[in-house]
């Protein structure tokens, strides 16, 4: 009864992360296309660019263009992080949905690149934004800890799944 409910469970979160992957996936390469019209912008209409930025200048606008570029670099970069943290969460719960076991290597290895994706988004999001307050960095850490002992935990359990299989 509790493995077909963790099944049903799995498959439904699985779903909502596989739609999480495609809403981030469209930001994403919406966020890319429109860096590369800001940066190409200049290069095929220079006239048209100065207009614009002399406008966005004289309506209070302070940031130079390579701020704003680098600024928009950076959320494409927390993008990309969500879209990859999603993609792999989505791989555990679509393995789990389908009755596998949870306790493989395999998910061990994708809860820590979720960890990683976390800490780039940390990073992304400290270098975004110009005041970065302490909780939301600190609370990213603690979040990427404590998925990194979920992972080990992952491991401890894929050994005594292995040391069951070989028994039996």
């Amino acid at each position: 009864m509790k493995q077909k409910t963790l099944k049903k469970s799995a498959h439904f979160i699985s779903v909502l992360l596989n739609i999480g992957c495609m809403i981030f996936g469209i930001f994403s390469v919406s966020l890319f296309a429109g860096i590369m019209v800001i940066v190409c912008a200049p290069l095929f209409s220079p006239e048209m660019f100065q207009t614009v930025w002399e406008n966005a200048v004289s309506e209070g606008q302070t940031l130079s263009f390579g701020q704003c570029v680098f600024f928009f670099i950076c959320c494409l970069g927390k993008f990309i992080c969500i879209f990859l943290s999603l993609y792999h969460a989505k791989r555990i719960f679509g393995c789990i949905g389908k009755g596998n076991s949870p306790f493989t290597p395999k998910t061990a290895v994708q809860i820590r690149k979720i960890v990683w994706y976390v800490l780039l988004f940390a990073v992304f999001s400290v270098l975004s934004v110009f005041k970065m307050s302490f909780s939301a960095v600190f609370m990213c850490g603690l979040f990427a800890l404590i998925l990194f002992c979920i992972s080990l935990i992952f491991d401890y359990g894929c050994e005594l799944q292995q040391e069951v299989d070989e028994t039996l």
